[in-house]
């Protein structure tokens, strides 16, 4: 069915290109090909954002942590 092809293997990889996407796979609905692993792949770069974000979150909190304890006064005396 490569007449009935609504967009072509190039344009979609131009569109992958234009907009900046981690990723572009052909697949079909009718033959279910490359449908598995499309989600497979999708999964993997979602878990990838998904860490890099986390880590990002935890130095930020890290960093909030210090600049509030630099901010304390210092308590002088006994109490």
């Amino acid at each position: 069915m490569e007449d009935s092809r609504l967009i072509n293997v190039e344009q979609g990889k131009q569109l992958q290109k234009d907009y900046d996407l981690d990723l572009f796979m052909e697949t079909s609905a009718k033959t279910g090909f490359n449908t598995t692993e499309l989600f497979v792949e999708a999964a993997k770069l979602l878990y990838r954002d998904y860490s890099k974000y986390k880590k990002k979150q935890k130095k930020v909190g890290e960093s909030l942590k210090k600049d509030i304890e630099k901010e304390k006064p210092k308590k002088k005396g006994c109490c």
